[in-house]
This record gives structure tokens, C-alpha cells and sequence, in this order.
């Protein structure tokens, strides 16, 4: 865990990486991140083109990107876990 960094100096946390030394994550979750959209979104609106380019390039990292943080928010506010824990599923 060296390239962790520590929020308040800029180095890596010592601290951090023996806490997380021996986790093994399970239940990580599904990958939505390529077909978030396509298996959300009527068929119908991807047989166009243009409207399927701007869906698939423009409108799905931006609705990932949104869900993350929402995750990320739920994460802070969980008494269970440290306010830095990034794993999010």
C-alpha cells in the first residue's frame, strides 16, 4: 500500500498500510461502468445513431461518475468504517 497516500502530509501512511495488510474484499460488486445505460434505457433509444454516441460517450461516465460519489457519501456517514475507506462496490 505505498502509493496510498496520507491526506494531511503527502506520504504514505504507515498507519494505513498495516491496518488494510491481511483484507480481502468479497462481494465487490458488478462493473456497471461500460452498460450502465444500455440495460437501463429502452432498446428503442439506442437503434438511432447519434442518440446511442452521445448515450454510450457522453451521458454513461457521467451517471457513473455521479453513483460513485453518492456511494462514496453513504460510506462517510457509516459509523463502521474510517471517513478515508475508498472501496466502494
Amino acid at each position: 500500500m505505498a502509493t496510498v497516500k496520507d491526506k494531511r502530509t503527502g506520504f504514505p501512511s504507515l498507519y494505513r498500510a498495516t491496518y488494510e495488510e491481511g483484507w480481502v474484499l468479497k462481494n465487490t460488486g458488478y462493473d456497471y461502468s461500460k452498460n450502465l445505460l444500455n440495460i437501463t434505457m429502452s432498446k428503442y433509444m439506442f437503434k438511432n445513431e447519434h442518440i446511442r454516441k452521445f448515450l454510450e460517450d457522453y451521458l454513461t461516465p457521467i451517471m457513473v461518475f455521479y453513483i460513485n460519489k453518492v456511494k462514496y457519501i453513504r460510506i462517510f456517514y457509516n459509523f463502521g468504517v474510517p471517513k478515508w475507506y475508498q472501496k466502494i462496490n
